[in-house]
């Protein structure tokens, strides 16, 4: 479902006005949905393995990393932008690129194509009352430990 035209901005009315809030528009679709797609992981991850999640969430909860990303996702107010109108189908392909490029700044593997992707079915909705910061985590981890696995399985 596409996201429906703004009203009219007289003051933005230009071709090139236009084309640039068309960009934002698709931006944030893409980025709405990588956020879903690993909030979605994230409830997947908790519902198959809670104690291991709720033991990662405890183990991160103290670390500086963890509570800035708490506070940015909380001071852009992504949950409501998540949750903001009829919610973007999974995409394991844009959840996987953005897990790459925030792995890689954390020195973990950038490559995360290691651990496979759920099938759209099995994917739970969203649950807006666990705060979806840490479903967003816990669904990095569960990419990111799938690559981590990998790796050292790999290697042995």
């Amino acid at each position: 479902m596409s996201e429906p035209p703004p009203p009219h901005l007289p003051s933005l009315s230009s071709p090139a006005d236009q084309a640039l809030l068309g960009l934002l528009r698709a931006q944030n679709l893409m980025t709405r949905t990588a956020l879903c797609t690993l909030a979605r992981r994230g409830v997947a991850f908790r519902g198959r393995e809670p104690d291991r999640a709720r033991g990662w969430l405890e183990a991160l909860d103290p670390h500086p990393l963890y509570k800035a990303g708490q506070f940015l996702f909380d001071l852009m107010e992504w949950e409501d932008f998540m949750l903001d109108g009829e919610p973007p189908g999974p995409d394991d392909t844009s959840a996987r690129a953005l897990a790459a490029r925030l792995l890689e700044v954390l020195g973990l593997p950038p490559t995360v194509q290691s651990s496979p992707p759920p099938s759209d079915e099995t994917l739970p909705n969203l649950d807006p009352g666990f705060h979806l910061y840490r479903d967003v985590v816990l669904g990095l981890l569960d990419i990111g430990l799938g690559a981590v696995t990998s790796d050292d399985e790999s290697a042995s």
